[in-house]
């Protein structure tokens, strides 16, 4: 009786991570080493270098951006196995938070300079949390 309840607790099958836990896990780590990145190499992070007040405001918000990121990641590291209506609240707070990001990013571009890849990079991810929702749409 013994080795039946130890084969069973060793025999059982590992499940599979749905794609959101794969989403999620992905976005957090991409995210929490940008925050770092963005934190304490600032500089070098930066695409353009400034110099003087305007150039120290800049990295400034620059390190508030990387913290962001950081507490961004963890949050989304957190929620990477909820279920039920919890995942859908936060896939639409992200969606829209994504949306708002977006929006400021093209009404802004003749202000600030960024490569086309975080443009790219933002769309993709909008694209996933899109995926992640008809995913747990579909799982319901």
């Amino acid at each position: 009786m013994d080795n039946e309840k130890k084969g069973s607790k060793t025999s059982g099958k590992r499940k599979q991570p749905s794609i959101t836990e794969t989403l999620y896990t992905t976005y957090a780590f991409i995210l929490f080493t940008l925050g770092l990145l963005v934190i304490f190499f600032t500089k070098e992070f930066d695409v353009i270098n400034l110099k003087g007040d305007a150039g120290e405001i800049s990295y400034m918000f620059l390190k508030f951006i990387g913290s962001f990121e950081l507490l961004a990641s963890i949050l989304i590291f957190s929620l990477r196995k909820l279920k039920g209506r919890v995942i859908y609240y936060s896939v639409a707070g992200l969606i829209l938070a994504g949306f708002i990001n977006l929006y400021l990013l093209f009404s802004l571009n003749e202000y600030i300079i960024l490569p086309s890849i975080y443009f790219i990079f933002q769309t993709v991810v909008q694209l996933s949390f899109f995926i992640v929702l008809f995913d747990q749409v579909k799982r319901r």
